[in-house]
């Protein structure tokens, strides 16, 4: 069975294992609940962020591709070569820069697309693994924060606890 940290802080004040939850896996452990395993969801999108678009434009070597100036806040303007078609000046978006290790262990890294060099990856929900097809980049609200770890905007940044259940032969949990 697995649990998630944010929901059994609701239930409980444990805000001083937010941030450290193996403690309290021991704390649990310790209680009879034996923790088999503790994900880090937010892991999972470390050096994705909230960006928004500033320019698009044509790749100069390649019809089917953009190139795009986006910051992720602080000044920070990253140009990134794209192949979707959805995006316009204006948009947020999710952007995995350089250090980011998409599902399927996609390395994001610096890189040169058609002679043009690209700084990061702007994402759709399937490349984020948080869907099985998707139809262009995640377009996100105008509201979203540029430069927002996209972990903490999306809800992602949660911590599973995964507790072996053993139920006695003959006895039943519910």
């Amino acid at each position: 069975m697995k649990i998630s940290l944010k929901w059994l802080n609701e239930l409980i004040a444990i805000d001083e294992y937010i941030k450290k939850p193996e403690p309290l896996a021991e704390l649990l452990t310790k209680a009879g609940l034996e923790i088999e395993s503790i994900e880090n969801r937010a892991k999972s999108f470390e050096n994705v962020v909230v960006g928004l678009i500033l320019e698009k434009d044509k790749h100069p070597n390649a019809d089917k591709l953009t190139l795009c100036r986006v910051t992720t806040g602080n000044g920070v303007v990253h140009q990134i070569v794209c192949g979707a078609k959805n995006h316009n000046s204006g948009d947020r978006v999710v952007v995995a820069l350089p250090g980011a290790v998409l599902p399927g262990n996609f390395a994001i890294q610096k890189s040169v697309i058609r002679s043009i060099e690209s700084y990061g990856m702007l994402c759709s929900l399937k490349e984020l693994g948080l869907a099985a097809e998707s139809d262009g980049l995640l377009i996100l609200p105008e509201t979203a924060t540029v430069g927002k770890e996209f972990a903490d905007y999306y809800g992602l940044d949660d911590v599973l606890f995964e507790i072996r259940c053993q139920v006695a032969p003959g006895h039943t949990i519910f």
